[in-house]
This record gives C-alpha cells, sequence and structure tokens, in this order.
C-alpha cells in the first residue's frame, strides 16, 4: 500500500464517522494536520420516541439535534412502554426500532426508554440538553438541563402513516 492509498483510507474513515463536521483536516505533503473546528453548543444532547414506523420527520429531528452536539444519545420507547402509553403494541418490535435507529450515523448511543422519567436519564448520562418537537413545548416534564424545541416536520407522523395503511 502506498502512501497515497494510506491517506485515502484515513480520509475515508474521517468521513465515514462524521469528523469532517467536527475538525478542519489539512493535508501536506504525508502529513496531516486536524484542528478541532468551532464548539458545538452542547456536549450531550438526549431525545427519544417510538420511532415505529421510522420516517423523515424522525430523521429531521435528528439531524437538528446533532447540529447542536458532539454525542447525541437517543431513547427508543421499550414495546411495555408504548403498550403503556399507547394502549396498543408498536407495529415494529423494539429490537429493529433500536437497530433501524443505531444505523444512523448522526447517532452516537441509542438506550432503551422504559419509562418517562427524563431526569434519571440527564443525570445518568449527564446530558446537557433534551431536544424534542414543537409539539412538546408547554407539556414537556420538567429536567434540569436546557430543552431545545424543533419545528413539527409537517404532513408527517407514524400515526398518520399507520393509518393510511390501515396498520392501527
Amino acid at each position: 500500500m502506498d502512501n497515497e492509498d494510506e491517506i485515502s483510507e484515513i480520509i475515508a474513515f474521517l468521513y465515514e464517522n462524521n469528523f469532517e463536521n467536527k475538525w478542519s483536516i489539512n493535508i501536506e505533503g504525508f502529513i496531516i494536520t486536524a484542528k478541532k473546528q468551532k464548539k458545538s453548543k452542547y456536549n450531550r444532547i438526549y431525545t427519544s420516541g417510538c420511532f415505529d414506523v421510522f420516517h423523515y420527520g424522525h430523521l429531521n429531528i435528528l439531524i437538528r439535534s446533532k447540529e447542536l452536539c458532539d454525542y447525541l444519545i437517543v431513547g427508543v420507547s421499550t414495546d411495555e412502554l408504548i403498550e403503556q402509553e399507547k394502549g396498543r403494541k408498536p407495529v415494529i418490535p423494539f429490537h429493529e426500532r433500536v437497530k433501524i435507529v443505531q444505523s444512523i450515523n448522526l447517532v452516537d448511543e441509542v438506550i432503551p426508554q422504559v419509562d418517562k422519567n427524563k431526569q434519571k436519564i440527564v443525570d445518568v448520562y449527564n446530558i446537557d440538553a433534551i431536544s424534542v418537537g414543537a409539539d412538546w413545548e408547554g407539556r414537556y416534564p420538567k429536567v434540569s438541563c436546557q430543552m431545545e424545541y424543533f419545528p413539527y416536520t409537517e404532513s408527517v407522523s407514524s400515526t398518520i402513516l399507520k393509518k393510511s395503511l390501515k396498520l392501527i
């Protein structure tokens, strides 16, 4: 393997791991220097959801959340929590929904959301901010960290999709 191949591999690794948003990379000769770009607004953001029938609105909140932080933790509601909160089983089983969310390179860590105790998540995972859709403003449980409310993605929701597919 020659030096150009090695450099190409390093660059591919940096881009695959989303370093292009955090680092300025300069290649001169065979020396690669990287310096951290402007610090993100938050170190760690938490967002959560059922992610049952994943759609563009889900992706939007993950994109917007990651733009504000260095490390994005996503809570995926367990099947039991969905049944308890919504009175029905999810269409997609928990372990599959976790794999879907884990496969998105914006997400740094996926954890099960077993209850609605957000303060516990803030404390255990050292969360700086929680991000949710603007439809939660004024209704979200009180937490000791910052809140980020993002505009609701119009005309798309899991409920709309399920109804159109006659899944609920």
